[in-house]
């Protein structure tokens, strides 16, 4: 019975990991604070990525993290079109103090 329980507790702190929205991420060795929010409809979100003082490759891989993860979670696919994304010019990323930005729309096709 105990082995059950500890599959039920470890199911249910897996989904409330999942729901939070925010997540710590290490990438270049690295630890990045990363969240997604839904913007004016779930299926287009932001996601915010700090510090970039750390290392922008970094922020910018964490970011696409935090992006697919927040699209399989809502549509059940990691594609998506972005509108600031991972691979936009490094000088026309949007940082701000000590955060990157970056936005999409979940593909749910």
């Amino acid at each position: 019975m105990s082995g059950l329980f500890r599959m039920v507790a470890l199911g249910a702190a897996l989904l409330a990991a999942g729901c939070g929205g925010r997540s710590e991420i290490a990438f270049d060795g690295e630890v990045y604070r990363a969240r997604a929010a839904q913007d004016e409809t779930r299926q287009d979100f932001t996601v915010s990525v700090r510090p970039v003082s750390a290392g922008l490759q970094g922020a910018r891989l964490a970011g696409a993290h935090e992006a697919k993860r927040y699209c399989i979670v809502n549509y059940g696919s990691s594609r998506i079109a972005w509108t600031v994304g991972p691979e936009t010019e490094a000088s026309t990323l949007p940082v701000e103090g000590n955060t990157l930005t970056l936005a999409g729309t979940c593909d749910p096709q």
